[in-house]
């Protein structure tokens, strides 16, 4: 069969992210004919999508939705309207249709009501049932055992036991920038930060892949010419024993390859060392908090003054160094914004501005996250709160106007 595998469109110019979910399934696919096409490299992305209907055509188009929105505050971004300008385009086209991704695994019963053109909804993991579901169309026979509906079972695959990411499917130079190229060495999360979906996803352990195949993706990259990539795990350096087992095999494996990587900030002098040997040359950081009360409201292990010895020590090996909050998350208000802001500037300015980056967000809150339920719970929306549209749990009054103007004079400087 002929597929098609496309990422959808954001609508507006944004730095290239390589679709390594869709990279998963192509690995899964190499008995069919497949295409790659991203469709967020494109301003006339619904042209391009009818010139390789034309060109290809597939019997079958898949669509990955990354994300229903950027979670930015106060104006918040869409990315479903030029979703929805696609499926408008492919309401004339006569083949199979199916859609996933994680912003469609949140939300998937929503948008297959509200995009009926969508035969099939695949929601979570899907390296073992699109292979399963291609062979059903193929032969035009039912599939009972997933109840005969639009949504197939949510279900999880043996890491150990799927094909490694075909990284070819797509011209993998279109993504030059920094951390453009993912890697993922796990998934799931055992941490249940409030706010994340991550447990909801891919469930609430850890699931390492065998380090063997996370470096045939490091060997496979560098044949490409690739020259940085990124490891796309909510935390690198956690289960400890896996991250050991997986930065030795880096260091031996003597890869040329720079990396990034997300830390917990319980990472250790030595370990930060040892991933800069490995190659290592940024380390991002997700306090979310700058109190011990706020972290552990947000769900966070660790505590507080943990946060600067961990910067310093990356700084001091020379990395680049990222450190992501909140503004307004439970157990925090108008002084921890304060303390925040004037974190972002001592830093920036003991340890270097080019290469110290803080930023402070506000919480978008998804549905399946612990925050959505407690928001709910405190009568902060209503009971049938879907969270589709934007929800933000933040604090008004001060804190809040002193945000809105932080954003206001950060984005002016950056445009």
């Amino acid at each position: 069969m002929k597929i098609l595998l496309a990422q959808s469109p954001t609508g507006r110019r944004e730095a290239p992210i390589f679709p390594l979910g869709l990279a998963c399934l192509a690995g899964q696919l190499r008995n069919h004919d497949i295409r790659g096409l991203d469709l967020s490299l494109y301003s006339e992305f619904a042209d391009v999508l009818r010139i390789e209907l034309e060109s290809f055509k597939p019997d079958v188009v898949c669509i990955s939705l990354r994300n229903i929105d950027d979670s930015t505050y106060p104006v918040t971004f869409s990315y479903m309207t030029p979703f929805k300008e696609i499926i408008d385009v492919l309401e004339q086209w006569k083949g199979s249709l199916i859609v996933g991704g994680t912003g469609f695994s949140i939300y998937p019963e929503i948008i297959l009501d509200r995009y009926p053109r969508i035969d099939y909804g695949l929601p979570g993991e899907g390296e073992d049932r699109l292979p399963a579901l291609l062979s059903h169309i193929e032969l035009g026979s039912s599939i009972p055992e997933w109840g005969g509906g639009r949504l197939l079972p949510w279900r999880n695959v043996e890491l150990d036991a799927v094909s490694s990411p075909d990284y070819t499917f797509l011209d993998i130079s279109l993504y030059s920038t920094d951390d453009a190229i993912g890697i993922q060495s796990r998934r799931g999360c055992e941490f249940n930060c409030t706010y994340c979906t991550y447990s909801y996803l891919s469930g609430k352990v850890f699931r390492e892949r065998p380090v063997a195949k996370v470096l045939e993706d490091i060997r496979t990259l560098e044949k490409l010419g690739v020259s940085r990539f990124q490891f796309v795990d909510s935390v690198f350096n956690a289960p400890e024993d896996y991250f050991e087992e997986l930065l030795s095999a880096i260091e031996v494996s003597e890869t040329k390859l720079s990396w990034s990587a997300w830390l917990d900030d319980s990472i250790t002098p030595d370990q930060l060392a040892r991933m800069r040997r490995a190659g290592a040359v940024k380390v991002d950081f997700s306090p979310d908090a700058i109190s011990d009360r706020g972290l552990l409201r947000m769900g966070k292990r660790g505590k507080a003054a943990d946060l600067l010895p961990a910067v310093k020590a990356a700084r001091a090996l020379g990395f680049h160094v990222g450190i992501n909050f909140f503004n307004g998350n439970p157990g925090e208000g108008f002084g921890s914004l304060l303390r925040k802001l004037w974190f972002m500037f001592r830093v920036r300015l003991m340890l270097g501005h080019k290469e110290t980056f803080v930023n402070i967000g506000t919480i978008r809150a998804y549905a399946h996250s612990p925050i959505a339920s407690q928001m709910i719970n405190e009568g902060l929306v209503d009971k049938d709160c879907d969270f589709f549209d934007p929800v933000f749990y933040k604090t008004g009054g001060p804190a809040d106007w002193l945000y809105r103007l932080f954003q206001r004079v950060r984005t002016m400087r950056h445009a």
